[in-house]
């Protein structure tokens, strides 16, 4: 019979209590340090105006935390650019790798794509414009049928960009203290703290890096690959010259370019009924909110008749996507029905649809794209190069274009 001496048990004990304090002093510090990485991302008053303006002093890349609320951001840039450019694109990120460089010379644009952005707010950001700045005439508007925005009811409101509006509460939001500590020990949230700690580890000045990262409101400015400024006011992707170029476009950095096999892959996937893209299509049998294609026809007639000129586009979907969908009978009828319904209100109002979702016929290729709906700018670039040359050649008219293959 085994038996348990004093001296074994205290030491059972001890044991137990240097591991239990080790757990809690890492925990502890986990929980302190994701903190302090959770209060930087929520973002706010003082940050978005620093970032903003950093970049109208140096144009280099950076964007406002949070990532997922970026029009306070764009609202104070388009104030500061207004007077300088003369055409807008807007939209969701499916167009946010749209650059300056892929407009005709002589254009002054900016990206004011903004992510998940609905028709309906896409309708009032183009209507505040219109109102307020009269010599911006020229747009470049997406029509995303892959995220379900143009099907989502309702009708689209006013929208006031005005910097006073889109400042107010901006970052006031109050998150019960339960919540963040549930937030920081959370899984993706320990995984972004050792990617910030990697950062730091890996920084030829770690002490500097860890209290820029953790401490203070913005990284130092470094410069990007190309030689562009870059500063990080987020606590993502450091170093990596993550955020928004001085025309509005989105780097993408750090994103990987996919492969042929992961293109067909994710193409095949996208097309089963049960895809978030199908869902979104299929909601209203691929039936586009007529009271928003309504608003839009008016505001490009309106343009019209001011002497400038709307084009709208169905943004970039992996080579192959809409075949693959084509293949599903029942999804092939509810994507027909919203090119049905696109092209015939086109023609009514005179204007012309980039159909860019087959991206193929443009000469895209599955390495120009990091996931199945966001192309990066060599796509982008193709499909407003041709466009911008048939119209030119006197080759595009009302309704959906899409050159042959």
């Amino acid at each position: 019979m085994t038996t348990t001496t004093p001296s074994s048990g205290f030491a059972v004990r001890r044991y137990l209590s240097v591991f239990i304090g080790f757990f809690a002093a890492v925990l502890s510090g986990i929980l302190a340090l994701n903190l302090a990485l959770g209060e930087r991302a929520l973002g706010s008053l003082d940050v978005l105006q620093k970032a903003s303006a950093w970049q109208q002093t140096t144009r280099g890349v950076t964007y406002a935390p949070p990532m997922t609320n970026s029009r306070p951001f764009k609202a104070l840039r388009l104030a500061d650019r207004a007077a300088e450019i003369d055409t807008l694109v807007l939209g969701a990120s499916s167009l946010m790798g749209v650059t300056d460089a892929m407009f005709p010379q002589g254009r002054r644009p900016y990206n004011f794509t903004l992510t998940a952005n609905s028709t309906a707010a896409v309708i009032g950001e183009a209507e505040f414009v219109e109102k307020q700045f009269h010599h911006i005439k020229s747009f470049l508007i997406g029509l995303d049928w892959a995220i379900g925005v143009i099907y989502q009811p309702g009708d689209a409101g006013t929208l006031d960009l005005a910097p006073a509006q889109q400042l107010e509460g901006y970052g006031a939001a109050a998150v019960p203290f339960a919540s963040k500590i549930k937030d920081a020990l959370s899984a993706p949230k320990i995984a972004v703290l050792g990617k910030a700690l990697s950062g730091v580890f890996r920084s030829n000045a770690p002490w500097a890096d860890f209290r820029q990262t953790f401490f203070e409101g913005s990284s130092a400015e470094y410069r990007c690959p190309d030689g562009m400024p870059a500063r990080d006011f987020d606590v993502i992707g450091r170093g990596t010259c993550l955020g928004f170029r001085y025309d509005g476009s989105w780097t993408f950095a750090s994103e990987e370019h996919l492969s042929e096999a992961r293109a067909r892959v994710k193409a095949q996937a996208m097309a089963a009924p049960s895809s978030q893209f199908v869902r979104f299509l299929c909601s209203t049998q691929g039936e586009p909110n007529s009271r928003h294609l309504q608003r839009l026809g008016e505001f490009a007639h309106r343009m019209r008749a001011a002497g400038g000129h709307v084009v709208f586009v169905l943004p970039p979907l992996l080579p192959g996507l809409e075949a693959e969908m084509f293949k599903v009978p029942a999804v092939g009828r509810c994507l027909a029905r919203t090119k049905t319904a696109l092209t015939a209100w086109a023609k009514e109002y005179s204007v012309t649809v980039i159909d860019a979702a087959a991206s193929e016929h443009f000469g895209c290729v599955a390495g120009e794209f990091l996931d199945e709906n966001h192309a990066w700018p060599e796509c982008h670039a193709r499909v407003l190069s041709r466009y911008w040359r048939d119209r030119e050649a006197g080759v595009v008219a009302s309704g959906l274009y899409r050159p042959r293959l």
